[in-house]
């Protein structure tokens, strides 16, 4: 007879956070584990989504790259792919940035809708 699998609080909300939610060659990234998301305009009037990951989702993200140097991985939202780049090299540093035909008011949705929150700003007032 098998035993009943036991699974943690933060462990079920984690799950709960990447079932439908974003991931990256395949690979799940909770909200919780990105510092912040934004939305960057582009000189050709497009925007992009720039990305700031936890260290341990850094890491993750830096093998993954790696492991697929020169390969293309799709980054989905929801089961939805909105982005299939091409690894050119690894990201080890834990920032990235998502390219594509997006209008800054689509990146905008997206980033919110992948880290769960507005951006962080980039001046305090004091």
């Amino acid at each position: 007879m098998m035993k009943p699998l036991a699974l943690t609080l933060g462990a079920l909300l984690l799950m709960a956070q990447t079932a439908a939610g974003f991931t990256i060659g395949g690979q799940p990234f909770a909200q919780a584990e990105i510092l912040d998301a934004r939305a960057m305009p582009e000189l050709d009037g497009t925007a992009s989504i720039m990305l700031t990951l936890d260290p341990k989702a850094a890491a993750r993200l830096g093998t993954l790259t790696q492991k697929n140097l020169g390969q293309t991985i799709a980054v989905a939202l929801d089961g939805k792919q909105i982005a299939a780049p091409n690894v050119a090299e690894p990201i080890t540093a834990g920032v990235l940035t998502i390219t594509g035909n997006y209008t800054l008011a689509e990146a905008e949705t997206l980033a919110k809708r992948i880290s769960g929150k507005d951006p962080v700003p980039e001046e305090f007032d004091e």
